[in-house]
């Protein structure tokens, strides 16, 4: 390793944690604003709002080292046009290739880190998470339970809630093709809803058969498929492949689960573009006189953001392939930097 691959990791390595700081910090914000602070406002124990913004944190990591690499080296890159630095490379015979190389190895340790937390970390803390928020639903229905909202169980059932207070829920309807069950009201008692007052109707060909009162009824929860956020996140590849086969045996759609399953790779790989574009950008933008900037940085790492978050609905909806949803924003900047390195001053 020379003088000139050990400063390139020490500049871009000492922005990317800085940067991987800001962003895992605006990601949480944005968890907490969008989701969990409605929560607190309804009376959510503030330590399981804690909790699940901490299981989150290895999420926040693997989406936001990609892009603090990209803002690291943009910063670094930019700085040394406007510092000559580049100009000094070149007087003294460094190619852009050279300067290339090293970010690209950094890239490729970004991009183990990434994938290693997407596949083994993220998993397991999102699936904690979601058991934070389960547990709270039990302890105080009304923070994450509205009125109207429908649920779906294991067995496919699907339970209707009404009217929920602060310590019970009421009108209450629990479906499935066999039987129906209707409830003035239920309580969450040591982790199952106890139903009081209500009626179960069994159904043949769509028509009642029996109909029999209860004065109380227990439905266990540890059977409620109740996934507050990042469901398919919860899930490792070998998962997602599975239930897409299961899709796709059965005639049901699977675009959200093959998109996910696509950027898996693609997320953590878009390092390798970003190293192209950030070192042709640089090269190209001394050969014009210009400086890109903060703001500069910050719009086009906010470019890429918006091109992913836009391709991946489109992916999810089925508009676009699940390939060139993951991997097409990647493609984007990994053409322009092979452009504007082929085009760039060196």
């Amino acid at each position: 390793m020379n003088t000139l691959d050990r400063y390139l990791f020490r500049e871009v390595g000492q922005y990317l944690l800085a940067v991987l700081a800001a962003v895992v910090l605006a990601l949480l914000g944005g968890a907490l604003f969008e989701v969990l602070a409605p929560l607190l406002q309804r009376g959510a124990d503030p330590l399981a709002v804690a909790q699940f913004l901490a299981f989150r944190v290895p999420e926040a990591l693997a989406r936001g080292l990609p892009l603090a690499f990209l803002f690291a080296m943009l910063m670094v890159l930019s700085r040394m046009g406007e510092e000559s630095e580049l100009k000094a490379l070149l007087a003294m015979g460094v190619s852009k290739t050279q300067v290339l190389m090293p970010l690209l190895l950094l890239g490729a340790v970004v991009f183990l880190l990434a994938l290693f937390a997407g596949e083994s970390l993220v998993p397991d803390g999102i699936q904690r998470a979601n058991s934070v928020l389960r547990q709270a639903v039990f302890q105080k229905p009304r923070a994450l339970i509205q009125p109207g909202m429908v649920f779906s169980d294991a067995f496919g059932r699907m339970l209707y809630v009404g009217q929920v207070s602060e310590s019970e829920i009421s009108q209450v309807r629990i479906l499935n093709p066999q039987e129906l069950l209707i409830a003035e009201r239920g309580r969450f008692e040591g982790g199952a809803l106890v139903l009081q007052s209500g009626v179960r109707i069994t159904l043949g060909n769509s028509r009642p058969r029996t109909v029999a009162r209860f004065e109380r009824a227990t439905v266990p929860l540890v059977e409620l498929g109740y996934e507050p956020t990042g469901s398919m996140g919860a899930l490792s590849m070998a998962e997602l492949s599975k239930r897409i086969r299961e899709f796709r045996s059965n005639g049901i759609p699977y675009h959200a689960e093959a998109t996910q399953l696509e950027r898996r790779w693609a997320e953590p790989a878009a390092v390798f573009a970003f190293a192209l574009f950030a070192v042709g950008l640089a090269f190209f933008l001394l050969a014009t006189s210009r400086s890109l900037g903060m703001v500069g940085v910050a719009v086009l790492t906010f470019v890429y953001y918006a091109t992913w978050s836009v391709c991946k609905i489109m992916g999810e909806q089925g508009v676009l392939a699940p390939f060139l949803a993951a991997w097409g924003p990647n493609f984007l900047f990994g053409l322009a930097g092979i452009v504007l390195l082929r085009t760039g001053r060196g």
